[in-house]
Parts: C-alpha cells; structure tokens; sequence
C-alpha cells in the first residue's frame, strides 16, 4: 500500500497529464463548441478535485528535507543557547574576579586555563600566562571561589599549576568560626580532609575552612572549603572531618596567580625535615 501511494504521489502529474492530454484530443474531434464549453467546464472541475483528493497524500522527500531542516535549525538553537549561557557565566565570574582583584591587599596575575591534565593521581591546569608576566614557580593559585593550588613549574608564556587533588598536597588551615587549626589534605574524589582536630573540639556542619597563619607556601585567609560531614573515627582520638572544596576541581576556566613567593628558608627547613622523616620511615621498614 505504502509503494502504491508513493508511487501515485510521485507520478500524480505524470497522471495528471496524460489524463489531460486525452480531454484534449477528445476536445479536438468535437465539432460543437458549446459541447467544448460544456466539457471544458467539467474537466477543470475533475481536475480540481482529484487535485484537492491527492493533497492528503505526503511528499517523502519533502518530508525528508523538512525534517532535515528542523534538525539542523534546533541543532543551531542548542549552540547559542550554550553559548549565551557560557557567555553569562564567564561574565559573572569576571565580575567576581574583578572585585577581588580591587579588595585583594596583594597583587594578582589573571590569567586562562587552557588545559586540564590528570597523571598517576596527581592532577594540573597550564595557564597562559609565564615568567614574562612575572609568574614563578611555587606562587599559590585561587579562582575567584577560593584555594586551587600552586605554581609547580613556568615557562616564558606558559604555567603548570599542581590542584589541590594530589595526594601530596598538605595546607595547614582552620576553621573560621571554632578557630582550631589543623592539616587539609586530599581525601578522594572531589573531597578535601581536615585532620588533628580533637575528638574534644567541637565542630560544625557548614563551618568555612580557610588557610592559616602557619602555612609556609599558602596566604592566611584564604578560603579552602567548608566543612560537609564530621564524624569520630574508631580508635583514634581525632575527628574526620570532610570538606567540600570552595573552589570545584577543573571547573574553572579564569585563574588568579598570587603574586607573592614562600619564604625559602622556612621551605628549606621544611624540607629538611620532611627528607629525614622518610629516611627514618626507610630504616624502620629496613
């Protein structure tokens, strides 16, 4: 059925034609031209209405193209609406940006994330912007929601930034309103672990975690995240507090780099430190 109505919809004026080809050597062997009148009267009739019954009949192809058209149209629709939303978006974090740029007491280096890498756990952004815009490596790095990480390594145009999620990561903090200070570190996915917080210290759901006076590589002040879930762990005499970071892992596309250096000799004397602990934890394993 669907062949025949198919093919009746893509000969009807093949029909149509022949059908008026044939009226038409039939008017000519017609002497009489008020029978030709009287004819023609009919078949303009005939002709109109088979023309209005074959209407109903759909055109596949234009269907196809119709429908090809509507696709490519909404397609067209859904990438402005994503751009003008992106578009929003990026304005009003500028706009943020913008404004802490003007209240930050240090200075600040804008700049674009161009790309986002992850390599045997550890996670980075490259920035545009280098040591000819006066970036150096070890400057702490904040998006306009809080602490992303630091500067790891810096080319003439180009920067390397270590994220927050790395399981080396450690930010002496502490919690804005109880004030007990304590270590961040990365806890798993997109979540943040506050730690040497005593079991006798009283902590709250939603209270903001920020960098502390103790960090030797971080500001003070700066906000890190607030606290999600506080819970006592079995056989041990500190909570376990997760945090969800201010700032979401990778979910950035404009940067500020902290224009200030960590005092070297306490990053030395940190060091120092921290090589004779792993030769200690060499030995005991020895």
């Amino acid at each position: 059925m669907y062949r025949l109505v198919k093919l009746i919809n893509d000969f009807r004026n093949y029909f149509i034609f022949i059908g008026l080809v044939i009226i038409s050597l039939s008017l000519i062997s017609m002497s009489s031209s008020s029978e030709i009148g009287g004819f023609r009267t009919i078949i303009i009739t005939t002709v109109g209405t088979l023309q209005e019954a074959l209407s109903w009949i759909p055109n596949p192809g234009a269907l196809r193209s119709e429908n090809k058209t509507l696709i490519e149209l909404n397609l067209q629709l859904s990438t402005e609406v994503s751009k003008m939303r992106k578009a929003l978006q990026e304005n009003e974090e500028l706009r943020i940006m913008l404004a802490l740029s003007q209240s930050s007491p240090v200075s600040l280096i804008p700049a674009d994330v161009v790309q986002k890498s992850t390599a045997q756990m550890r996670n980075y952004v490259i920035i545009n912007k280098g040591t000819s815009d006066s970036v150096k490596t070890g400057m702490p790095v904040r998006s306009s929601a809080g602490l992303v990480g630091s500067i790891i390594g810096a080319s003439k145009n180009y920067s390397i930034v270590e994220l927050l999620n790395n399981r080396n990561i450690n930010i002496p903090a502490k919690l804005v309103n109880a004030g007990h200070e304590g270590i961040v570190y990365w806890e798993k996915e997109n979540y943040l672990l506050l730690k040497n917080i005593s079991n006798s210290l009283e902590v709250e759901q939603g209270d903001i975690v920020v960098t502390s006076t103790f960090s030797s590589k971080y500001p003070s002040d700066i906000p890190i995240g607030k606290v999600l879930k506080v819970t006592e762990e079995p056989g041990s005499h500190f909570k376990r507090i997760i945090i969800k970071p201010a700032s979401d892992f990778f979910k950035f596309d404009q940067l500020f780099v902290i224009n200030i250096l960590p005092d070297p000799q306490r990053q030395e004397l940190i060091k120092e430190i921290e090589d004779n602990f792993k030769l200690l934890e060499q030995m005991a394993k020895k």
